[in-house]
């Protein structure tokens, strides 16, 4: 059949039908990148216990944490916050989202993320330093020097206080004369009696193995941590990823991954920050981008079925 194209009609039906071929292709090739299921549950015998993208608390945080890059929980009611900016400790109000108190601890540096250690904090830099803050006697700063440098892009850092340990899951690559195998993310312990990173990684993420829990057609999934957190009763780790958009959760006794949880990216634009408070509410930080406000959002956990 040969169409005329001196024909308006004919033209326009051919417009047409070229806009629903591209449609419809375009169509394929995202759903083959991204899966319509958000929530993956690899195990028989675990139970994510969040409602991560069906709302939550969300309050807005002012242009001073707009660049929020690490929380860490002081009561249920506030965080501690830091961005990647200043060398300043900022308390966050949950339930307005204002800021109830500033704490300069040191000069501006590209500070990540932070965690609560009884009266002290503990500070990490992209570079992998460590800096230790007494609250009640805030007259210096410690620092430590680690086995990891900027090669690595620290940004994650927890305390498991069940062992007493720092736990450190860079964006890249192994500490300093230490190599895992492509693809593979570790998880260190830097231990507080000896100030040391332990070598050898407590806990690893394959990438692929996120591909082929998420269906990702055998291909790897691309996962940098963004921030890490240790649920207070089950000592799982929750680890963030900004670049994926996705949250883990790791079982540190057997290296399981137990839940892969995509995130919505109109509700956290940049995952920067995770954290639990003492009531194991499950809180978020993502910063802000463009006319986009930070924010942090507060999950509740729902009741787990015996």
């Amino acid at each position: 059949m040969k169409l005329d194209l001196q024909n308006s009609t004919n033209l326009t039906w051919l417009i047409v039908i070229v806009i629903v071929m591209i449609a419809i292709a375009y169509s394929v090739v995202a759903l083959k990148n991204k899966p319509a299921q958000t929530a993956f549950t690899p195990v028989d015998d675990y139970e994510f216990p969040y409602n991560i993208n069906k709302g939550g608390w969300r309050v807005e945080l002012g242009e001073s944490l707009k660049e929020i890059s690490g929380i860490t929980s002081i009561n249920p009611g506030q965080v501690m916050a830091i961005q990647d900016e200043k060398g300043i400790l900022y308390t966050v109000d949950l339930n307005t989202g204002n800021i109830i108190s500033e704490i300069p601890f040191d000069k501006d540096r590209d500070y990540e993320d932070l965690c609560l250690v009884g009266d002290h904090v503990f500070i990490l830099e992209r570079d992998g330093d460590l800096y230790q803050y007494h609250l009640v006697q805030p007259d210096s700063v410690i620092k430590f020097e680690t086995a990891f440098s900027y090669r690595n892009d620290t940004e994650s850092l927890a305390f498991d206080a069940d062992r007493n340990r720092l736990l450190i899951a860079p964006k890249e690559g192994s500490p300093d004369s230490t190599q895992l195998a492509p693809n593979i993310q570790g998880v260190y312990a830097f231990d507080l009696l000896s100030k040391r990173i332990r070598p050898e990684p407590i806990a690893t993420v394959a990438e692929k193995e996120i591909g082929r829990i998420i269906g990702n057609g055998g291909r790897t999934y691309s996962f940098k941590p963004s921030a890490i957190a240790v649920h207070p009763r089950t000592g799982h780790l929750y680890i963030l990823a900004s670049v994926g958009k996705i949250l883990i959760v790791l079982d540190q006794q057997d290296n399981r991954i137990l839940h892969v949880q995509l995130l919505n990216e109109s509700q956290f634009p940049q995952p920067e920050g995770i954290a639990f408070d003492a009531a194991e509410n499950l809180l978020i930080a993502s910063e802000g981008k463009l006319t986009k406000a930070a924010s942090i959002t507060r999950f509740t956990p729902r009741p787990i079925k015996k």
